[in-house]
C-alpha cells in the first residue's frame, strides 16, 4: 500500500479537500463574520483604519512586544527620516504558560511585565502583538476570547490586555502610557507594508507557524456589525484557524480530542505547526498497528524539526528497518505536509478573490513564521496550490517577507496612537 491509499483510506489526503466549494464556503462564512452572525470565522474589526506608510512619524521611539505561540520579544523600534523601520534591543524569553503551566491572571500579566521591565525606560508608548484572539474596541485595547495553542491561562480570559498591562508596568515604571493591541498577522501585514513600496492590488498578513491565521483589509461600509467608525480600510483579524469548512480525517479526529477545546481551532488543529508533527505520528501509529509497515517500527516522540530532517536525510526518533518502510514513512509526511499546505492556499485565495480590486495588480502576501520558512516541502506546496487556484481566477500574487516583520508592523500600528 503507497502513502497516498493509506491516507486516502484515513480521509487524510490533499485531493479530499475541495477547493471551489470551501472557498465558496470560506467567502459565505467571512460575510456572515462581518455581519456579527459568525463564529467560525469571526472577523474581528482591529478599529486600524487607513494606516499605510503616509501615517509613519519620524524618530518617534516606541516599545514593542511581541506575545507568540512558543515565544515571547521585546524591542524598541523607530521609523528614520526616510521612513525606513529601525528594531533595537530585542530580547526573547518564553511565553507565559507556553509549556502548559497554569496562570492566573495576576501571575500571567505579572510575567509580561517582568519580561519587558528593562525597556520601560527605553520609550514610552507600546505596541503588542498579542497573537491570540481578542475582541478589539475603538481604544484599540481589546478583551481576550479565548486562547488557542494550548495556553494554560482561563483567569486571562475576558480581561483587556492593554489595560491590564499597563497597570502591571507599573511595578517597575510610574510613566502614563498609551498602547495598541493587534494580531499576530495584522502587524506582519503592516510590517510587509512598512517595508515594500510596490504596487498591490491588496494585502493579506498569512501567518504559519504554531498556529495559523490571515488578516487583510476590508471596506469599512461592509462590516456591518459596527458603527460609529469613519469611513475607509480597515485591517480585518479573520480568526480563521476556526474555520470549520474541512473535513477532518481520522488522524485529525484522534489529535483533536486530546486538545484543551476539541471544538474551536479546528482548521489549526488540522494544519498548524503546533499539531501537524501529532497528526503524523498518529498516522504512523495506525500503519503500525494495521500492519502496513513491511517490519516492525520503532516509534518514538518527535517535532516538525525532526520531520524536515527525516525529509533531507537525516536522523529520526523513530526507527525504520527497511528502505521500503523508510520510503512509507517518508510519504507519509510528504502527504500530510502536502495537505496543510492546500488548506492553507485555499484560506489565502479565499481572501485574495474577495479582497482583489484590480487584477493588473498582484496581491501581496506577507508570509511570517518559522513553520512556514523553514518545514521541508511547505512552502513550495503552498506556492503550487495557490497559483493553481488564483490563476484561474485571474489573479497574480507575490510573497513577501522580510526581518522582523511582526515588530516593524507593530511599531506601524503605534502610529495611530
Amino acid at each position: 500500500m503507497t502513502a497516498k491509499q493509506f491516507l486516502h483510506n484515513h480521509g487524510q489526503t490533499a485531493a479530499l479537500a475541495d477547493a471551489d466549494k470551501s472557498i465558496k464556503l470560506f467567502i459565505e462564512k467571512m460575510q456572515q463574520g462581518l455581519g456579527g452572525k459568525c463564529i467560525s470565522v469571526p472577523m474581528i474589526p482591529t478599529y486600524l483604519v487607513d494606516v499605510d506608510r503616509s501615517k509613519i512619524r519620524p524618530d518617534v521611539k516606541r516599545i514593542l512586544i511581541d506575545a507568540g505561540g512558543t515565544n515571547f520579544r521585546v524591542a524598541v523600534g523607530y521609523f528614520d527620516a526616510q521612513g525606513n523601520p529601525h528594531i533595537e534591543d530585542i530580547c526573547k524569553t518564553a511565553m507565559p504558560s507556553a509549556d502548559g503551566t497554569l496562570y492566573t491572571k495576576r501571575q500571567f500579566y505579572d510575567a509580561i511585565a517582568r519580561n519587558i521591565s528593562a525597556h520601560l525606560c527605553k520609550a514610552e508608548d507600546i505596541g503588542f502583538c498579542f497573537s491570540y484572539q481578542v475582541a478589539m474596541d475603538k481604544d484599540v485595547d481589546g478583551e481576550v476570547v479565548m486562547f488557542s495553542k494550548e495556553i494554560n491561562a482561563p483567569d486571562v480570559i475576558g480581561t483587556r490586555v492593554g489595560y491590564e498591562t499597563l497597570q502591571a508596568c507599573r511595578q517597575y515604571s510610574d510613566t502614563d502610557r498609551k498602547i495598541v493591541i493587534l494580531n499576530d498577522t495584522v502587524a506582519t501585514l503592516l510590517g510587509g507594508m512598512a517595508v515594500n513600496d510596490g504596487k498591490f492590488s491588496a494585502y493579506l498578513g498569512y501567518i504559519y507557524g504554531t498556529g495559523t491565521n490571515v488578516c487583510y483589509i476590508e471596506d469599512v461600509k461592509n462590516i456591518t456589525k459596527i458603527n460609529d467608525v469613519k469611513c475607509g480600510r480597515m485591517l480585518i483579524n479573520t480568526e480563521c484557524g476556526n474555520f470549520d469548512g474541512f473535513i477532518p480525517g481520522d488522524f485529525d479526529v484522534a489529535c483533536i480530542k486530546r486538545t484543551a477545546v476539541p471544538d474551536r481551532q479546528l482548521f489549526e488543529k488540522m494544519s498548524s505547526g503546533k499539531y501537524l508533527a501529532d497528526i503524523i505520528a498518529e498516522a504512523y501509529f495506525a500503519a503500525a498497528q494495521e500492519g502496513v509497515f513491511k517490519d516492525e517500527v520503532t516509534l518514538a516522540p518527535f517535532d516538525l524539526k525532526d520531520v524536515s530532517a527525516l525529509l533531507s536525510g537525516g536522523e529520526f526518533p523513530c526507527k525504520f528497518r527497511n528502505k521500503e518502510d523508510l520510503q512509507f514513512a517518508c510519504g507519509v509526511a510528504e502527504e500530510l505536509i502536502d495537505r496543510a499546505a492546500k488548506m492553507g492556499a485555499i484560506v489565502n485565495s479565499a481572501l485574495a478573490i474577495a479582497s482583489c480590486k484590480d487584477k493588473t495588480l498582484p496581491v501581496a502576501i506577507v508570509a511570517e513564521g518559522t513553520t512556514f520558512n523553514k518545514l521541508t516541502g511547505y512552502r513550495s506546496a503552498f506556492e503550487k496550490y495557490l497559483t493553481e487556484i488564483l490563476t484561474v481566477h485571474g489573479i497574480k500574487y507575490q510573497i513577501i517577507q522580510g526581518n522582523d516583520l511582526n515588530l516593524v508592523g507593530t511599531l506601524m500600528s503605534t502610529m495611530v496612537l
